[in-house]
């Protein structure tokens, strides 16, 4: 029916679109507060936003609400949009323009009317695909092959018309040939074209002022109508790469010209980021973010050689771009797991932003959950930085999801997937909680407005949005704060919903006006001017947490044997006033403290007197109390003299409590019918039984659902400083009517194992499940396998079934080879750019660059790692660990960081850099001798054998089959040692596999495994093959005499090679000046007519590169040889007795005739060359002479040897003989077979020149941008 005719749509309740929930700001009070107060939008308050760049050309990032410019900065910290400027040229003038040769060796026109008084022009390249992300890579690619292939089609038909005329002539055979080898090269590089984007040449100079930069974006070499840009926040200037990629990008200089940095987004992440804290549409203000009147400050921490994982280079750097730019406030939209909270390079850079230099930090909580203590780094686990939940209420839901809020009443929520406290240092983690969903600008690039997106990466700049109101109003209002006076108000002044718990929604929603009214009534406090340093330790001197040995920040009980007794905790409160503080207000402060807690299983004392220094006190938690699940409570210092002000300073306690056993071993435990609604969560938490290595949970329908319900389970145990990924399952999965959903994850006695299932928040309807989880162990030992490899060995273990009576079937194989690389070269040096390399306090940054260099001896899945920093990022102690892999060419072939992936690479050498910062130099100094591994996985697993007896395994009989074991139950395995060794690997490498012993029938893989490892052996040194020198029996004069004889010969030829060896030395001029010697004029005498002497003198040639005596001297020593009688030789099947005399004779006969004749065709192929002057089609013009020498010396040569053994040397030779004949298909034919194996930069420029000769232009620029890609001049700087 139509629309007007359909009774739903005319009873519809929704008259006008529900735009409140577009950009959610009713939930925060931040829309209520900016109409009562229009000019509280954030104006006057700066904010830097930490994440992929933001595109200022975006919709909304304009101007600010009272018409300033909005993005006021834009920098690149990670480095991936540098290129070096260092190369300086001469700029040569005409009447038009200056004229200059670009670092592409491109010729350049710059503008006569540019400044640069001392006439110093800087040039460097960069290729396009350097700077863009991945998906827009993508596009591009696709919109330019598409265009590119279909102009291929004219072209491809014209030379099929060609083909069929020459077919119907029967005397244009070697045409036909050629016609067809050009079909077959046109067809080979429509298969391989690869759009290798553009190579931008960038040229800088100092126009008296500023440093500036031109990009040739057109790649015409015509600049001289570009606009010279100079840093990004000078003059605000932004431009586009072109109308195909619509890429915006800005730059900045460093280093007094010599690198630039082109800055671009390396995804629309950072942008959408921005959009929601300050974006500002005058024609529709629904669309604004939430602080329009804010400017925002783009810091790109995300390195697009990584595809947008933030390094701790751009983090590091981003303190210096938030202090340049004197920010109130940061947004970071980013983090990681942290095995120690408050720890490493970058959080404690953050933490002495918020301290001393008074700028406020909001960061994600992450988006980990719902399992607990699942929030991230910095934002969740660092103590300064104020993390942010994810929080979804009706009005989203019904203007962003499109959801049918109203029918199913649905109430406010937090998104299942939003991270959850607290930190395993005992900190609550997540600091408050707001929207975490927002439709808001992305890139011009990815030819969209604006889109949805959501997680706590939206929830924080909805949160650092609502703090920029509190500044802007609190900046007008004249009224002073500072970090820790705004966080304290934040905490205090947040709605708690009651429907969420504390761990997921921290101290509740976010509330812009209350937040500002509570700082307003409490300004005059004594503590608004500082912060309160909270510290922890249990009666044993230990932190009551998992975080390790360091003082906590709050009591987190968890484990079994924790929460069986009362804990006494000592905990320390000290006053932190900022450095600057006068000391008489040090001298005169004093608070009179009320300690509380709620919780009956808590006793605190009731009071104490704080001065400047602080003031300890003890209490007690009781766990003995408390029913199975999770409990939350507070100790909370209240002033004395307001209570109403809430609480001074908090110490979270968190308790976990496991479920109570349903079996005598707590083994198994079973949950029918638990029900569940949209965002409904079920948490239950086990006490992991001794013995247990694994648990298997299942989870299935009760009864019938009517649709498909989205659940996520998660389930988790902690071990100290380990990051929480490391022990966790965390999976989405769609539940029907026969849906039986298992998963399995390994875990460790005497720990506390989570169990979190969830219907999704979005997942509509009601359901019943049933859930188990059952514990299973197997205990081995020795905990792991060392076996030789190629060499004898056996080794046992013993399998123990701890739990249950569990069948045992043992296989164990090697998968990976590591390879240990020591550094060939180590240098630290200091980072010269003061800009973005001196740390506050003037802390000079200095580099180690590390050196190492690989060989593979075939394709693989190659992973390099570094064992001593791997899986550290934000609990790393040292400012970066980026590395980059080169090919033999200089050519980038992968990047990595903390978390390295596997890439695969072909064979050939390969060179890595490793770049690690930090200002302490001698921490550098102690990674000099780091070792590189280098993972590669095995073309196949190498099996290796499991036996039930040390004498099965020497016999190799019988093998292990299975066994079903009791429990308690000892099963010797005893595992045979390889016969042989892999193909490809070396000895000193070692090989890495696994051993599984279990079968278990729980539908999915177990957990159970050890690692297996082989060091590979030094080779086995072969016993000498050489027989001893039979005895004559004879012992007359005669045979006397002939030994003298040939003593005397093997003498004289031991003195002539020994001769000839000593000119054979000499180069260059020495080389000439001793030919006009006495003792070579001597030496020609003596032995001129000798096959020796004749060598000698066509090495001399081909040293002085006089390719015509080359080709006298040649034919000397070839006259030297009896080839008919060689010939002969080798064209009869010589007896047993000949070989014996003749075989070494005639073999080095051989192989002096065909070296001798390789050096003849190399001789005629240079002077045709030469007489080419470096143009292919030049070649075909040499004299007869020349190509009718090379083409005859060829013909022989290959009568000489085997064609396919050789074909390494013959098919260079083989396209040269095309090319003398204009032979262009069948060259280009054959670079293209080799270029598939080794793109070398010679062969890739030949291919360039081969299309250009063929009229191919297109192809020959494909070609020439491919060899400036492909084979740079120098390594990709970090």
């Amino acid at each position: 029916k139509p629309c007007d005719n359909n009774p739903k749509m005319a009873d519809a309740k929704v008259s006008a679109f529900p735009s409140t929930g577009i950009m959610p700001k009713v939930e925060t009070q931040a829309l209520e507060f900016v109409r009562k107060n229009p000019t509280w939008d954030g104006r006057g308050t700066i904010v830097a936003i930490l994440d992929t760049g933001c595109d200022p050309g975006a919709i909304g990032l304009q101007t600010t609400s009272d018409g300033k410019t909005k993005v006021i900065d834009i920098v690149d910290t990670t480095g991936s949009g540098d290129l070096d400027t260092d190369k300086e040229v001469e700029g040569k003038t005409d009447a038009d323009c200056v004229n200059i040769v670009g670092a592409s060796g491109k010729s350049l026109k710059l503008s006569k009317d540019w400044k640069n008084p001392t006439g110093k022009w800087y040039v460097g390249i960069k290729p396009e695909f350097d700077l863009y992300p991945k998906t827009l890579i993508r596009r591009i690619k696709k919109e330019q092959k598409s265009k590119f292939l279909e102009a291929q089609r004219k072209r491809k038909f014209d030379l099929s018309c060609t083909l069929t005329q020459l077919e119907a002539k029967s005397d244009k055979k070697e045409e036909l040939e050629e016609i067809k080898a050009q079909i077959d090269a046109l067809s080979a590089l429509e298969q391989s074209y690869d759009p290798p984007g553009r190579v931008f040449d960038v040229v800088t100079f100092h126009d008296g002022k500023n440093w500036r930069a031109v990009v040739d974006t057109k790649c015409d070499g015509d600049l001289t109508k570009a606009k010279p840009m100079a840093d990004y926040r000078i003059e605000h200037q932004y431009e586009t790469f072109s109308a195909l990629d619509l890429m915006n990008y800005s730059v900045n200089i460093y280093n007094e010209g010599k690198v630039v940095s082109i800055v671009v987004t390396a995804g629309s992440h950072g942008t959408h980021v921005a959009g929601i804290v300050a974006a500002h549409f005058p024609d529709d203000p629904t669309m604004n973010g939430i602080a329009p009147g804010a400017q925002i400050v783009s810091v790109k921490i995300g390195d697009t050689r990584l595809g947008s994982m933030e390094t701790n280079t751009g983090m590091c750097r981003a303190i210096n771009a938030i202090l340049r730019n004197k920010c109130d406030l940061v947004n970071m939209s980013y983090g990681e797991p942290t095995s120690t909270p408050n720890k490493g390079r970058f959080p404690e850079l953050c933490s002495e932003l918020v301290n001393k230099y008074n700028v406020i930090f909001v960061s994600s909580a992450g988006n980990a959950g719902p399992a607990l203590t699942t929030v991230g780094a910095p934002g969740s686990t660092t103590k300064e930085l104020i993390g942010v939940g994810a929080y979804v209420s009706p009005d989203m839901m019904k203007s962003e999801y499109a959801m049918r809020t109203e029918s199913k009443g649905l109430a406010e929520i937090q998104y299942t997937w939003s991270s959850r406290g607290p930190t395993a240092n005992g900190h609550l983690g997540v600091c408050i909680s707001a929207p975490g969903g927002a439709i808001a600008p992305i890139p011009q690039w990815t030819l969209e407005r604006n889109t949805l997106m959501n997680g706590t990466s939206m929830a924080s700049p909805n949160a650092c949005g609502g703090l920029s109101l509190v500044l802007s109003a609190l900046k007008e209002s004249g009224i002073s704060y500072n970090p820790h006076s705004v966080r304290r108000a934040v905490e205090n002044s947040a709605r708690y919903v009651e429907n969420i718990e504390r761990f997921a929604q921290g101290y509740g929603l976010l509330q812009v006006k209350n937040c500002f009214e509570y700082i307003k009534k409490n300004v005059k406090s004594a503590e608004s001017s500082f912060n309160y340093l909270v510290s922890v330790v249990s009666g044993s001197g230990c932190a009551p947490t998992h975080s390790g040995p360091a003082k906590a920040c709050g009591v987190y009980l968890r484990e079994p044997q924790e929460v069986k007794k009362i804990v006494e905790v000592s905990a320390s409160v000290v006053p932190k006033f900022h450095e600057d503080t006068k000391k008489t207000i040090l001298q005169e402060f004093q608070q009179k403290i009320l300690i509380r807690s709620s919780a009956y299983w808590v006793e605190t004392p009731d009071c104490m007197v704080m001065n400047s220094g602080g003031r300890g006190f003890s209490f007690s938690v009781d766990p003995t109390q408390l029913t199975s699940g999770s409990h939350y409570t507070e100790v909370c210092g209240m002033d004395s003299t307001n209570l109403s002000k809430g609480p001074l300073f908090r110490i979270p306690i968190t308790v976990i409590i496991p479920d109570v056993k349903q079996d005598k071993l707590g083994l198994s435990y079973k949950y029918q019918k638990v029900a569940f609604s949209p965002g409904k969560l079920d948490r239950k938490y086990f006490a992991i039984p001794s013995g247990a290595t694994w648990a298997h949970i299942q989870l299935k329908p009760a009864s019938k659902i009517d649709t498909v319900r989205k659940f996520m389970v998660a389930s988790l145990w902690l071990s100290g400083q380990e990051g929480y990924r490391d022990h966790e399952i965390n999976e989405f999965v769609a539940v029907r009517n026969d849906s039986v959903v298992n998963y399995n994850i390994s875990v460790s006695a005497n720990h506390t194992l989570e169990l979190v299932v969830a219907q999704y928040w979005s997942s509509l309807g009601v359901c019943e499940m049933d859930v188990s989880i059952n514990f299973y162990g197997v205990q081995v030992s020795p905990s792991s396998i060392i076996l030789p490899v190629g060499c004898p060995g056996v080794s046992r273990v013993d399998v123990t079934s701890t739990t249950h009576r569990l069948l045992i079937e043992p296989k164990a194989s090697f998968t990976h080879r590591h390879s240990q690389y020591r550094p060939l070269k180590a240098t630290v040096k200091p980072l010269i750019d003061a800009v973005r390399d001196v740390l506050p306090g003037n802390r000079c940054v200095s580099q180690l660059l590390l050196e190492y260099s690989f060989q593979l001896t075939s394709k693989f899945s190659t992973k390099v790692t570094f064992p001593f920093l791997n899986s550290r990022l934000y609990d790393s102690p040292f400012g970066s660990q980026l590395y980059m892999i080169f090919d033999e060419n200089k050519r980038t072939v992968a990047s990595g960081d903390a978390w390295p992936d596997a890439t695969t690479l072909q064979k050939g050498k390969y060179t890595v850099h490793l770049h690690v910062r930090h200002d302490d130099t001698k921490l550098l100094d102690s990674l000099k001798s780091m070792v590189m591994v280098l993972v590669t996985k095995l073309s196949k697993p190498v099996s290796v054998s499991a036996h039930p007896s040390y004498c099965s395994s020497v016999a190799n009989a019988p093998k292990f089959g299975t066994k079903a074991a009791t429990v308690g139950e000892v099963v010797p395995v005893f595992f045979k040692a390889p016969k042989s060794t892999p193909a490809g690997v070396n000895p000193g490498d070692i090989l890495v596999g696994k051993a599984e012993f279990s079968k278990s029938k729980l539908g999915s893989e177990d957990k159970n495994s050890i690692p297996v490892t082989a060091v590979v052996p030094p080779q086995a040194k072969k016993a000498s093959a050489a027989a001893a020198k039979p005895v004559s029996k004879s012992t007359g004069k005669k045979d006397e005499a002939k030994e003298e004889k040939k003593e005397e010969s093997a003498l004289a030829t031991s003195i002539r090679k020994a001769t000839i060896a000593c000119f054979d030395k000499l180069k260059g001029e020495e080389l000439k000046e001793c030919m006009k010697s006495t003792e070579f004029k001597d030496l020609e005498k003596q032995y001129g007519g000798h096959r020796d002497f004749l060598q000698l003198q066509l090495r001399i040639a081909e040293k002085l590169k006089q390719y015509p005596q080359v080709v006298e001297a040649a034919d000397k020593v070839i006259k030297t040889i009896d080839t008919a009688e060689l010939a002969k030789y080798f064209g009869k099947n010589p007896s047993e007795e000949e070989k014996k005399k003749l075989q070494k004779s005639k073999t080095e006969e051989k192989a002096i005739l065909t070296a001798t004749l390789l050096s003849k065709i190399n001789a005629f192929k240079e002077q045709i060359e030469s007489s080419s002057k470096g143009d292919v089609k030049g070649l075909a013009g040499a004299t007869t002479e020349l190509k009718s020498g090379f083409e005859d010396t060829f013909k022989q040569y290959k009568q000489w040897i085997d064609e396919k053994k050789q074909a390494k040397k013959l098919t260079p030779l083989t396209r040269f003989a095309c090319l003398i004949k204009g032979e262009y298909g069948k060259a280009l034919k054959s670079v293209l077979e080799t270029l598939t194996s080794a793109p070398t930069k010679e062969l890739l420029k030949l291919s360039s020149d081969i299309s250009s000769a063929l009229g191919w232009q297109d192809w020959a620029a494909y070609s020439e941008t491919w060899t400036q890609i492909k084979c740079p001049k120098t390594y990709r700087s970090f």
